[in-house]
């Protein structure tokens, strides 16, 4: 077993361990980047490289001030390009079909650790890598424009994610992994994360389906909301036009500093995001909605009531929560006779309010990214439903069905303990998810997304299947996408 946890990448070799019939290799780097630089291949190394504890990831700060930053070693580090591999072991000798799960955290907080995919791997007989990527102002802030640095590459973050997957398709296969059943998929961010490399032609070769899970593009910043944000950034931080070597001695506390004090500017929306910048993404949320996507299957849904987690958040708000500010977005980045439609939709109060900024931020965009594919490609629609006694079906809600949170904390997340029907939902769903990632398919009994049906499955402790749930706000809104870091009209 030992000489089985040995393998042989394209850096050197790395040693994983087992447990309870998985094996699984920890902070393998796939890449290194020197600040604000492009991701590039890890350098080699000599020997056997353990595999058995998390990389640090990279630093961070969710919001507030930032005395709050996680910057120390060894838990985060701006070295922190590596992924997690978790295999069945299997005696077969057949290549197993892959996920990479890309996390959320709003781009500027999370990492790969939190995300443990023993579970996984041994329930589907399934391959599962988790990824780190740069995040906030190390990874999402248009600081080449604002300092006239060309040379500085737009969108850090993505271009990581695009190198992870680029070390999957040439090492993965000495895990076990079929290379050329790649899924990905990820929540929040990371279905936001997802709905861009689909529309990113360059990464296309490199997966075969797409999971997306609470969101699509409509969450970007246009061009002109990243430089004026990154302006802002550059009069913070004091760096001279042009001065990349000031750029890159700047302490990490100085950078996050400027973080938290962009977020005023920033106003509703986070003050590091990916940005439509023309290069690696369509040059705009108009021009994303008309691109060409990656000709692949597709699962997409959302939860039911997305924005109740924001509204418990404390500190600043990074989505548009008041009725207002809501009008307003809508009122901008529409057409008048479409915004009174949309707006109409939705009554005047706490659940026509919330519905309005749940649709607005994450349900309408994924549901019309969906839309978008379903006219060439296969598609599953789903809402997840099940209702915490608390928040209600919140952001985030399903991950805690997904993925293994023991103990107090996963009573808590969920409402009540993994048991009776709330297990047999979790057993549904990661069978749906296995199921896809196996065939591009998630099983008989989830019918696919279709323009005259619009099946959907709402996941609850009794699933159900209905066509075009909320018909009236989607035909309300008619394909239309506003976002809150969109600064000009269509």
């Amino acid at each position: 077993m030992t000489d089985s946890l040995i393998v042989e990448t394209l850096q050197g070799r790395v040693q994983g361990s087992s447990a309870g019939g998985v094996r699984r290799w920890l902070g393998i780097p796939y890449g290194s980047a020197e600040r604000f630089a492009a991701p590039r291949p890890p350098a080699p190394w000599a020997g056997v490289q353990p595999a058995d504890r998390f990389s640090p990831q990279c630093p961070q700060l969710f919001g507030g001030p930032a005395r709050r930053a996680k910057v120390r070693k060894p838990d985060f580090d701006e070295a922190c390009l590596a992924l997690n591999i978790y295999a069945p072991v299997a005696d077969d000798g057949a290549f197993k079909p892959v996920m990479v799960w890309i996390h959320g955290g709003a781009f500027v907080a999370g990492g790969s650790n939190a995300y443990h995919g023993a579970e996984m791997a041994g329930l589907g007989d399934v391959v599962v890598v988790t990824i780190n990527y740069r995040l906030g102002v190390l990874g999402f802030v248009n600081l080449g424009e604002a300092l006239d640095l060309p040379e500085l590459p737009s969108n850090l973050g993505l271009r990581d994610q695009i190198a992870a997957l680029h070390w999957v398709q040439d090492n993965i296969a000495a895990f076990g992994g079929d290379p050329a059943r790649v899924t990905i998929a990820g929540e929040s961010a990371g279905s936001m994360s997802v709905s861009l490399l689909m529309l990113c032609p360059e990464a296309w070769p490199l997966f075969h389906g797409a999971i997306m899970q609470s969101g699509a593009v409509s969450l970007l910043h246009d061009r002109e909301k990243s430089q004026r944000i990154a302006r802002r950034y550059v009069e913070l931080l004091g760096v001279e036009n042009g001065d990349l070597t000031g750029l890159r001695r700047l302490d990490l506390m100085s950078l996050f500093q400027a973080q938290s004090a962009a977020q005023a500017i920033a106003r509703l929306t986070i003050p590091a995001a990916p940005w439509f910048d023309g290069d690696l993404l369509p040059a705009s949320l108009e021009a994303a909605r008309a691109a060409p996507r990656a000709p692949i299957p597709l699962i997409a849904g959302s939860n039911r009531e997305e924005i109740r987690l924001f509204e418990m958040m404390p500190g600043p708000a990074i989505l548009p929560m008041r009725r207002p500010d809501l009008e307003r977005l809508v009122r901008n980045q529409l057409a008048p006779e479409r915004a009174d439609a949309v707006l109409a939709a939705y009554p005047e109060d706490v659940r026509g309010r919330q519905a309005l900024a749940t649709d607005l931020t994450f349900a309408m965009p994924t549901r019309n990214f969906a839309e978008r594919q379903a006219a060439g490609q296969p598609v599953w629609s789903y809402r997840f439903d099940y209702t915490h006694p608390l928040v209600g079906a919140a952001h985030g809600l399903d991950l805690a069905f997904l993925w293994p949170i023991s103990g107090l904390a996963g009573f808590l997340v969920r409402g009540g303990p993994m048991n009776g029907r709330r297990k047999a939902l979790a057993d549904r769903m990661k069978r749906h998810w296995v199921s896809f990632i196996t065939h591009g398919r998630p099983g008989e009994d989830w019918p696919a997304f279709s323009a005259d049906r619009r099946s959907t499955v709402l996941f609850n402790l009794d699933d159900r299947v209905v066509d075009d749930p909320e018909s009236a706000r989607r035909q309300a809104w008619a394909g239309e996408d506003v976002g809150p870091g969109i600064t000009t009209a269509p």
